[in-house]
């Protein structure tokens, strides 16, 4: 089936090319009902397999048949941004293309301009607790990379804003996209959709282990490759790691011209050597460059002139930047919820689907490094031979406060409301043999936010309200933990001294939003203090206050000794 079948019109074809063949999944989809229904969608199919494309194609439907709006939404900012260029590229001959990645308090109205906005997932969160009356126009909501949904901080977030959405605009479509979510069936059924389900790949897949005892090894591996005109990207597991390895790496490489050169004027801006590493072909990417620099990286190495990339896990969701060799130099990540442990297989699967370009490509090869025999049968049985997790919903106990409190400064001010949201989240979906416990639990919970200040309850006429402390804790997109701690902390700063601004800093550093710094980067920074002893003592006075007790049920404790 090529694109000339599908009866677009004129502008449209325009833009894809009517000679292009598709996929197969991308043909199943079709033949599913995709373009020519009203049906939710569910799309599980390899990185590079077409889900984009089938999601551009039911977007512009809408827009150019039905004069609909379309929301496309992103885990990332970066992929957010990618995604913007990419479309407004593309499309802006026929529509109107926008992006909102912040702002969580505002309803964002001049967004009702656009006909499809690129939004990441906690702006789509943010909106539906404001619920502004454009959300109503939308007739197309695509969800990318949904597995998010099983991420134990950001999935409570989407699946409460999926629920709310579908709750607030019942007549919207609903197209998600994964490459890793093997209970796509469950997914498909908790959101009534027609599911796609393909494990074809445009290219194949040579999945491997590789052994090195030290990078030597390695660097000799990406050294041969570039020299055999590939392309490779290397994950690294820290931000110094990456910029150490490609530092090694550049001392290999003798890749010099003239367009390296001008790449290197690109993304010199005094602070780093990035420049003078990217001269010899390689780079590192990670949170440490500036946006500009990202992006002239990501666009030199797919235009080939840069051949590798030395980067950090971000990476594997960020930004799409396929390369023949991908190498897993550190299966062990550190994460504050996971401490050092190895990366889920769902992450790896989603690293490898980067290996193999199309267009240039007879195969991809996916390397995971091993520094023993015994640890590359360890490898081999949990990612080459190992299953994919399962998506399962995140709805923690602080989750399900959070996402009650949401549901409520959106307009749930009934009992009965509140039950039916949580009936139609995708927990809900996952465990109905608990859901009666979760409501008995309902009247607990609720208490609890009234007790501390979030809502009112209305006895007498069975109402709920959000207080304003509780809807602009909502809307600002505090959690409850964090919102009570600045609430109580600058009451007890308000009492005792003027607040200062490093009064302010130390009181966010204590919130759940706020990154931990690792311990090296946390040495540096208090080093800076050291010749400031009002801020040391500032700043330990706040602290050891505050430790003694923010949570809840203990929200009296800042009393002010000394």
């Amino acid at each position: 089936m090529k694109l000339s079948d599908l009866n677009l019109k004129e502008r449209a074809a325009y833009i894809f090319g009517e000679d292009k063949e598709l996929y197969p999944p991308q043909e199943e989809a079709i033949k599913a009902g995709l373009l020519d229904s009203s049906k939710n969608f569910v799309i599980a199919s390899p990185t590079a397999s077409g889900k984009t494309l089938l999601a551009e194609l039911a977007m512009l439907k809408s827009i150019l048949h039905d004069s609909g709006k379309c929301l496309y939404v992103v885990p990332l900012n970066a992929l957010a941004y990618e995604k913007y260029l990419n479309f407004k590229d593309k499309y802006s001959a026929v529509a109107n293309v926008g992006i909102s990645t912040g702002d969580y308090e505002s309803s964002s109205r001049y967004l009702e301009r656009y006909d499809l906005t690129i939004l990441t997932l906690e702006k789509l969160d943010s909106l539906t607790r404001v619920k502004p009356s454009w959300l109503r126009q939308i007739s197309v909501l695509v969800v990318d990379e949904a597995h998010v949904l099983g991420d134990t901080k950001r999935g409570p977030r989407l699946e409460g804003a999926m629920a709310r959405f579908m709750s607030f605009n019942p007549s919207a479509r609903v197209i998600a996209l994964s490459a890793t979510i093997p209970n796509a069936d469950e997914f498909g059924n908790w959101l009534n959709a027609s599911l796609i389900q393909s494990e074809w790949r445009p290219v194949p897949l040579k999945e491997e282990v590789f052994l090195a005892k030290n990078d030597n090894a390695i660097l000799e591996r990406v050294v041969a490759d570039v020299k055999a005109g590939s392309q490779t990207l290397v994950f690294v597991n820290t931000k110094r790691g990456s910029a150490s390895f490609a530092r090694k790496l550049a001392a290999r490489l003798n890749q010099r011209n003239a367009e390296l050169d001008v790449l290197a004027d690109k993304v010199d801006i005094g602070v780093d050597d990035l420049n003078e590493i990217v001269k010899h072909g390689v780079a590192y990417h990670n949170s440490w460059l500036h946006p500009e620099q990202r992006r002239a990286l990501e666009e030199s190495f797919r235009a080939r002139v840069l051949k590798v990339i030395c980067c950090t896990p971000t990476l594997a969701m960020g930004v799409s930047l396929p390369a023949k060799v991908v190498i897993i130099r550190n299966y062990r990540f550190f994460t504050q919820e996971r401490g050092n442990a190895p990366m889920p297989v769902g992450w790896i699967k989603q690293v490898f689907g980067r290996a193999g370009r199309p267009e240039h490509d007879r195969y991809g090869i996916g390397l995971i490094v091993a520094k023993s025999e015994a640890e590359k049968e360890t490898i081999e049985e949990l990612y080459i031979r190992g299953a994919l997790e399962r998506v399962e919903s995140q709805f923690s106990w602080d989750a399900m406060t959070e996402q009650i409190l949401a549901t409520i400064v959106a307009g749930a001010h009934r009992v009965e409301a509140i039950y039916e949201f949580l009936d139609s989240t995708f927990y809900a979906y996952q465990n109905p043999d608990e859901m009666g416990f979760v409501k008995d639990e309902l009247e607990s919970i609720l208490l609890q936010l009234e007790h501390v200040g979030f809502i009112t309850i209305d006895e007498a006429n069975d109402e709920i309200q959000a207080t304003d402390f509780g809807a602009l804790s909502s809307r600002l997109y505090l959690s409850t933990k964090s919102a009570l701690l600045l609430r109580e902390g600058i009451n007890f700063l308000g009492d005792d001294v003027e607040i200062s601004d490093f009064d302010l800093l130390i009181l966010l550093c204590q919130c759940d939003e706020v990154i931990q710094l690792n311990v090296k980067d946390a040495i540096v920074i208090a080093s800076s203090f050291s010749n400031n002893p009002d801020w040391v003592y500032r700043g330990a006075k706040c602290v050891g206050q505050f430790y003694r007790g923010t949570r809840m049920d203990r929200r009296n404790d800042l009393s002010g000794d000394e």
